[in-house]
């Protein structure tokens, strides 16, 4: 075989391998750009407690607030009172836990029900401190946080 064969050839194959590939590509691309993420179809048609799910999911990201913004503008300020509510509801239940652990400092309890709630709000500092406080009332306490 001369040297332009060897060429041709492997330029046909290349071709043929190229266009698999990019139909490959086409097809895949097609049958998923129709497979629209449902939290995404209801988020387009402004449904607001897909609105709420999406937001609650977001809120640690650097977008949170302009996409706040958007939804406030068309739901008003209902939504951020909705989104922040389990956020608001915890900080209520750590005051008050920390109100009754002042009456009771040595509640194994109470030490784990705060810790579970600093976890939850992402404080996990406090959460383990919490733990290892509960930890010293209680040395068989079996509960982890991580």
């Amino acid at each position: 075989m001369k040297m332009k064969d060897k060429k041709n050839y492997f330029y046909y194959w290349f071709k043929i391998s190229l266009s698999f590939v990019a139909t490959f590509f086409l097809i895949f691309n097609l049958y998923f750009s129709q497979k629209v993420s449902p939290l995404y179809e209801k988020l387009i048609n402004n449904e607001k407690q897909a609105v709420i799910s999406y937001l609650k999911k977001i809120k640690k990201q650097p977008f949170f607030k302009s996409e706040l913004k958007k939804f406030t503008q068309i739901f008003n300020q209902s939504i951020a009172k909705e989104v922040f509510f389990e956020d608001e509801q915890r900080k209520i239940k750590i005051q008050k836990l920390k109100e009754a652990l002042k009456k009771n400092p040595k509640s194994r309890d109470i030490l784990i029900s705060l810790a579970i709630l600093y976890y939850e709000d992402g404080n996990d500092k406090l959460a383990q401190e919490y733990f290892n406080k509960a930890k010293e009332v209680d040395p068989n306490l079996t509960i982890a946080i991580k």
